[in-house]
């Protein structure tokens, strides 16, 4: 297995579509001292583990910025780039294009995962993927009170816990880095597998980007303060 992992490449797939409802041109809001696409293709560009990186879109924009930065594109065909466009299948869509290679996913609406996070996450991906691991993710550990509409999740009314610390750890998927093996990916449909390590994130680099308030949080985060 150590064999496969070195001669097999990692490729940090950047995906970027035009179409968002929320937050129209999210990806090319400014951050930093560039914009969010511009930020992260140059975090990835400084990981050495990364062996190519790829900007999948459908906008001209987009794409001329991935060249601008020295990055292949891959021109994503409009049926994946719809409001009604299927994840699942854009996912298989990706992987066949990128057969025998690690695929690491590299949203842009998590600016605050670095360099140094993409190093430490392929490495620890390359040791889990040697046991019984199919993929890596981030997340974010939650030791909290917990209820849904029905009630309490992860506690009772009946039983006094007092401390936190007695609460069952539960996870909370943060869309930052996941990491499989291209030809996994395809079967399943999906970028992560059923037995994902779990790579626990520092809250200050979990901000996900959905929403105007989210983006104004990671720019006061990162010190932009203009």
């Amino acid at each position: 297995m150590t064999k496969e992992i070195n001669k097999k490449k990692f490729v940090a797939i950047v995906p970027v579509r035009e179409f968002d409802s929320i937050l129209p041109g999210k990806n090319s809001l400014p951050f930093g001292n560039s914009d969010l696409l511009t930020h992260k293709l140059r975090q990835l560009k400084e990981t050495s583990r990364v062996d190519e990186i790829i900007v999948s879109t459908d906008s001209k924009i987009y794409e001329e910025i991935a060249f601008s930065e020295g990055v292949e594109v891959n021109k994503r065909p409009k049926k994946y780039a719809s409001p009604n466009a299927n994840f699942n299948d854009f996912v298989k869509y990706i992987a066949s294009k990128y057969k025998d290679t690690h695929v690491v996913w590299a949203p842009v609406t998590t600016p605050l995962i670095d360099s140094e996070d993409y190093e430490v996450a392929i490495k620890e991906y390359s040791e889990a993927i040697k046991k019984e691991y199919d993929s890596l993710i981030t997340v974010n550990k939650v030791k909290r009170y917990l209820l849904d509409e029905n009630g309490p999740l992860n506690f009772r009314y009946d039983i006094s816990q007092r401390s936190q610390n007695a609460l069952p750890i539960l996870y909370e998927y943060v869309n930052g880095i996941s990491i499989a093996p291209s030809n996994s990916i395809y079967d399943w449909g999906y970028n992560w597998g059923k037995i994902p390590f779990k790579l626990i994130l520092p809250v200050m680099k979990q901000i996900d980007i959905c929403d105007q308030e989210d983006y104004k949080f990671a720019r006061f985060l990162n010190g932009d303060f203009s």
